[in-house]
């Protein structure tokens, strides 16, 4: 039995080496990458295989994890972040050489050591390496190895407040760049610095794609950067309120732009060439916000509120979403003239609506007006966000021009839904009356729609979905129409999508 058991093993062993070298790089830049290295001890075979890996991650601290965390346990932050200066001035100098600056030659030597090809790396790394300049070495010789996606992140410097020199303390989160290192990667992410660099024009720049998280930076640098990175498609900003009040965007290359988690008062995006913008948990109460994108075909609006709420209640804010894009703000064109609705070229909206806000319905049948060639359209039903922004439904059915039961029924027909849109996606749906008006709007009045998918919420009346289940009966306008309704998400996590089931389950 245990000679089978060994036959077996080595059968196993025989099959993984006679993998080309190539898999066997690819299954390693899978793994941690000090897992890979280690591989290193299993053959002679394995010793300089990690170093053909196509991606490297390193987290500094849990490089030499025993040592660093005593090291940092039994030392003041002020002392090691002027051995981290130390280092700088005197790279050589072994008495600057403690734990964390053993890490940092660790990282430097793998580097050194990958034959390639090299195609990604992320740094997870302590503040004294910013201060000992490791960070921009790291970044350097990673260019010259030709890699092209990189991620730098400062892990989170919760001790700063014991370090009473001003000056020291910021030099461990000081991110200084040169620009054609920061430019000069085509997809680049930053996490946790002040950060700051000197742009100039370039004609060599690649910049592709770059992410700006929890950064401080000063507006006038961010644009600035912006302007000199010519070749910048992508941008993503999260919590980067150091920009202040004011976001602008100005860019000819941009086609994709995200903001996220951010308190802004005016926030304007000039650029031609955009094509997908999302808005995820934005803070705006007041200002005016400002949209020059003809070519926009894809506008996502989202609002977290578990995140936003502490922010909402403090200081007396507002989530800014689609009805506020579409009624609350102004929308201009360059100059300060009037444009057509950013609503125009959209092909795909999705957003977070609560449809029985009256408003809310007003808003939405305003932006599908607008909507000349939308062919895809989500909705959140987000019951609280109008509570939460300090809405009062039953203060606003005043100004609705018809009764509910007839509102979508009465209003005047929209183009898109007539004769462009093919997709329709409800989620967190209820049954109320203008939920339920909509999609028997939908139903009636849209002449191609394909697939209109419900997700119903788990605590739905039994009265409410079964009136839904009648919609399944009115007459379609589009012979393709496909009706398909879903049970709750938590109905669907334990017992499968059965809507059938489900129904049986309501009270």
């Amino acid at each position: 039995m245990e000679k089978e058991k060994m036959r077996f093993i080595e059968e196993e062993e025989d099959l993984i080496s006679k993998l080309p070298d190539v898999l066997l790089s690819s299954i390693i830049s899978l793994l941690p990458f000090m897992e890979g290295v280690r591989t290193s001890v299993l053959s002679r075979r394995w010793e300089t295989m990690w170093k053909c890996s196509s991606h490297m991650s390193f987290d500094q601290r849990k490089m030499l994890k025993l040592l660093i965390e005593n090291y940092i346990r039994t030392s003041e932050p002020t002392t090691r972040l002027k051995m981290a200066l130390g280092r700088k001035m005197s790279p050589e100098d072994e008495q600057y050489f403690d734990s964390i600056a053993q890490a940092a030659i660790l990282i430097t030597s793998i580097i050194d050591n990958h034959i390639g090809p090299l195609k990604s790396c992320s740094i997870r790394h302590l503040v004294e390496s910013c201060a000992s300049g490791d960070v921009v070495r790291w970044m350097r010789k990673l260019l010259v190895k030709g890699v092209t996606e990189v991620s730098m992140e400062l892990e989170s410097f919760d001790y700063c407040h014991q370090i009473k020199d001003i000056s020291l303390m910021e030099v461990g989160w000081n991110l200084n760049i040169p620009f054609d290192i920061f430019s000069n990667f085509k997809v680049l992410k930053l996490k946790n610095y002040r950060f700051n660099t000197i742009p100039f024009s370039n004609s060599s720049q690649v910049l592709q794609t770059l992410t700006l998280n929890n950064l401080d930076i000063e507006s006038k640098k961010f644009q600035e950067i912006l302007s000199h990175c010519s070749s910048l498609e992508n941008l993503i900003i999260e919590n980067c309120n150091s920009l202040g009040f004011n976001v602008k965007i100005y860019s000819l290359s941009l086609k994709y732009f995200r903001v996220y988690d951010m308190i802004v008062q005016n926030l304007l995006i000039s650029a031609i060439n955009i094509e997908i913008i999302e808005i995820d948990s934005v803070i705006c109460n007041v200002g005016e916000i400002i949209f020059e994108t003809p070519k926009l075909q894809v506008l996502n609006a989202f609002s977290d509120l578990e995140k936003s709420g502490h922010f909402l209640s403090l200081y007396g804010n507002k989530l800014l979403g689609t009805r506020d894009i579409n009624k609350r703000y102004q929308i201009l064109g360059s100059r300060g003239t009037s444009m057509e609705s950013i609503f125009h070229n959209l092909v795909t909206l999705s957003l977070d609506l609560d449809l029985e806000n009256s408003i809310n319905s007003m808003a939405l049948y305003s932006a599908l007006k607008s909507c000349h060639k939308l062919m895809n359209l989500q909705i959140n039903n987000k019951v609280n966000l109008g509570k939460e922004n300090g809405i009062d439904d039953h203060k606003t059915n005043d100004c609705m021009p018809y009764d509910e039961y007839m509102f979508w029924q009465k209003m005047e027909s929209c183009e898109c839904i007539n004769h462009q849109l093919k997709s329709v996606c409800l989620k967190g749906y209820r049954g109320g009356k203008f939920e339920y008006e909509f999609v028997k709007y939908l139903i009636t009045d849209s002449q191609v729609i394909q697939n209109i998918i419900i997700w119903f919420v788990d605590d739905s009346s039994w009265v409410e979905v079964v009136a839904t289940t009648c919609l399944l009966s009115y007459p379609r306008i589009s012979p393709k129409l496909f009706i398909d309704l879903k049970p709750g998400v938590e109905y669907i996590k334990k017992y499968g999508d059965k809507f059938e089931k489900w129904v049986v389950t309501l009270k």
